[in-house]
């Protein structure tokens, strides 16, 4: 028994040691950047926008300050931030960085190698496009005093139309090969309040296209397997229009790569969704039997024709961002990307799409 607690005081001792070494910092002593923007200058300098609360005159976000650099570079950003303010900065509770839609225009190679070899910087955090600068849109968002920019991001990707994302998925799409890099796009409003509007893709390391919600919706279908989205389809029968729509919810993808009479690589998806019907046209009778086979064929053409529209819209502007050359190169011994890419657009894609409609009291 006496051996046990000589034990038990060198192992107190040990660990009270161990925490003494520990370097203590109180928050109020530090300026915690949450939120970073990029733009680029008339110049070409590169403009730093950081958002970060002084708990020196708060313990809540209640004074959220915005602080503007400027610099040659992005790796300067950090020691002119510290000659600004009265503690400091420390990058490590970064969860979004914001780039203006002018600069990712322009290509922001340089400044995503900085996201490699800044240790602070989590691959979880969130990266995003403005419309706006992203200096006037995080101005903007500072004067609703949150920082709560990463938990609008991942709302919409939980329960709306985004796709899942975040710095690890950009990266890898943005340095590998077959596919190209996407990021949610966030907009203001007339009110100058942060709205998410679709999804920004990029070709190589520029912005190149913007899709719309409903588009958004339909990329989630091909990349993710949960989309709580919405999808509205007009509808017609001889004479008879209406409006259905579909909220979806479970998706299943599947690419298998083929050859066409001509001896030509042309792929197929097989897309099943599980959704949910919100709404249809009031002289549709869901209590009859081909009435409910009716909705199917609805959202199962209307589906299909969206799905190909939005794949002709990529091919047609050159940019990846499903990975089907990935696709591709998975299944070819020998795959070289700039062949592929050079016949990408005109690449025949049949789409057949599988419909399971899931409704509460509704069995359809």
């Amino acid at each position: 028994m006496r051996r046990y607690w000589i034990f038990s005081l060198l192992l107190l001792i040990c660990l009270l040691s161990l925490f003494g070494c520990i370097r203590m910092r109180t928050i109020d002593k530090l300026s915690i950047v949450h939120v970073f923007g990029f733009d680029l200058a008339e110049d070409k300098q590169l403009i730093g926008t950081a958002l970060y609360p002084d708990y020196t005159q708060s313990k809540t976000f209640d004074d959220v300050q915005v602080l503007r650099v400027k610099a040659p570079a992005s790796s300067l950003f950090y020691q002119k931030m510290n000659k600004h303010t009265k503690t400091p900065v420390k990058l490590s509770k970064i969860r979004v960085l914001v780039i203006g839609k002018d600069y990712a225009e322009q290509g922001i190679a340089a400044t995503v190698s900085r996201f490699i070899n800044t240790p602070e910087l989590g691959t979880s955090i969130q990266v995003a496009v403005s419309e706006q600068s992203a200096e006037k849109t995080l101005t903007a968002f500072s004067k609703e005093k949150s920082l709560t920019l990463v938990d609008m991001l991942q709302h919409n990707m939980k329960t709306q139309n985004l796709p899942e994302m975040n710095l690890h998925n950009f990266l890898n799409h943005f340095y590998g090969q077959g596919l190209d890099s996407y990021v949610p796009m966030i907009n203001l409003d007339k009110d100058d309040k942060i709205m998410v509007n679709g999804i920004g893709i990029f070709k190589d390391d520029k912005f190149k296209l913007q899709l719309n919600e409903e588009q958004t919706f339909l990329f989630s279908t091909l990349k993710d397997s949960h989309n709580e989205g919405s999808l509205k389809l007009n509808v017609k029968e001889k004479d008879r229009k209406g409006l259905l729509i579909v909220r979806g919810f479970k998706n299943r993808q599947r690419w298998k790569v083929v050859e066409n009479r001509q001896q030509e690589q042309e792929l197929k998806l097989t897309l099943h969704l599980e959704c949910s019907i919100y709404q249809y046209p009031n002289w549709i009778d869901i209590k009859k039997e081909e009435d409910k086979k009716l909705l199917k064929k609805y959202i199962k053409t209307g589906v299909k024709k969206k799905v190909e529209g939005l794949l002709a819209t990529l091919k047609e502007n050159e940019v990846d961002p499903v990975g089907i050359g990935n696709i591709v190169r998975s299944k070819e011994k020998v795959w070289n990307e700039r062949s592929f890419y050079e016949r990408y657009p005109t690449l025949p894609i049949q789409v057949e799409v599988q419909i399971e409609v899931i409704h509460s009291g509704l069995d359809v």
